[in-house]
């Protein structure tokens, strides 16, 4: 008789796909992301969160572990499998522990955003016992000085790297991940060669947000464009990432939708004090969980925002670049005070990177 793995799906791509559509046109919330706080011990020069006494000050405001747990409840009763842990720093929360349980508990296949400082023997065995799918950990850097220089904390970058290798040698599956920025874009070579070392994968982001307040500041931190694009390529794995996405994508037809990812169709995101949003960057959408149910909210308020149009003679509407540059009309939003004025950044990144990938074809 023929084994059972050799009967399943006979092509896991085109299978996936169409699950993928089944989601989509059901509008099932499959994956989300949730803050469990704003607040952070590190008071990093890019955070799009602002200032960190700002968002200390908000501790009173957090939700409870029974709400937040209520909520967790309520999202995998309604679809919900992939879940991201994040913050700030979630792991301020001293309820973590509590938190985290509870998500796997009712079967979430959970990642973890972490800087890594604050990782203790108590996280560790609850990792050990409930492993989570990922623990990304932001690296600014390859040496203290730049680190610091980033987070504006004396001995964090030691303790960083401590709480990576406590990781790995747990066996938990660890990813690294940077900023590219002004501060730290000598030493991004150095930081993929820590990543290659410890035998993990590395990623990073030449994408620098605006601050929620409307700062533009972390803005001027962003490296030119050429330079984010040729450091992008000049990766292997990454170079056949982008040429096989690119491939899957590069006719992708006109549409008149506004948001044409998966922000409130299949994705949503949930910020420390109850309130849902289609995504982590559109701030300006907020329907309160902590008054309502989510299955209410999901699919009788968030359409709303999905049925949003983009102008007719708009640019990015029918631009095939569209896929490979970031277009994001939510960071838009907070780059130019408006969803339909792109950002020239964005625009810039992916007409180099669709040069690049055409070139590689």
């Amino acid at each position: 008789m023929m084994e059972c793995t050799q009967t399943t799906w006979r092509n896991d791509k085109e299978h996936l796909q169409r699950f993928g559509r089944k989601v989509a046109q059901l509008r099932i919330p499959l994956s989300g992301s949730f803050e469990l706080t704003h607040r952070c011990n590190l008071r990093c020069v890019h955070c799009y969160l602002g200032p960190q006494e700002v968002q200390h000050k908000m501790r009173n405001r957090e939700m409870t572990t029974d709400q937040v747990r209520s909520i967790f409840d309520e999202i995998t009763e309604a679809g919900c499998l992939y879940l991201l842990i994040t913050g700030g720093e979630p792991l301020l929360r001293r309820d973590f522990s509590e938190i985290y349980r509870h998500a796997k508990e009712n079967g979430l296949l959970v990642t973890v955003f972490s800087n890594g400082t604050l990782i203790t023997d108590r996280i560790l065995d609850l990792f050990d016992d409930l492993p989570p799918q990922k623990v990304e950990i932001s690296l600014y850097g390859a040496t203290a000085e730049t680190y610091e220089k980033i987070t504006n904390v004396n001995g964090s970058y030691e303790r960083c790297l401590g709480g990576i290798q406590r990781l790995l040698d747990r066996q938990i599956n660890v990813g690294l991940k940077t900023i590219l920025m002004t501060h730290n874009r000598h030493e991004f070579f150095a930081m993929e060669n820590l990543a290659e070392e410890l035998g993990v994968r590395f990623r990073f982001d030449p994408i620098i947000s605006p601050r929620f307040d409307g700062d533009q500041t972390p803005s001027w931190l962003r490296v030119p464009p050429e330079e984010a694009i040729e450091k992008e390529f000049s990766n292997q794995d990454r170079r056949q990432e982008w040429l096989d996405f690119f491939e899957r994508f590069r006719d992708l037809p006109e549409s008149d939708l506004l948001y044409q990812c998966g922000a409130g169709q299949t994705y949503f995101h949930v910020d420390p004090y109850g309130n849902l949003q289609p995504c982590l960057m559109a701030r300006r959408y907020q329907y309160n969980l902590l008054d309502n149910k989510f299955r209410e909210l999901w699919y009788e308020i968030m359409p709303s925002f999905r049925e949003k149009k983009i102008d007719s003679g708009h640019l990015c509407r029918q631009c095939k670049k569209r896929a490979i540059c970031g277009y994001c009309p939510a960071f838009f939003q907070l780059e130019n005070g408006a969803e339909e004025i792109y950002s020239e950044y964005i625009c810039i990144l992916g007409h180099l990177r669709y040069q690049m990938l055409v070139n590689e074809d």
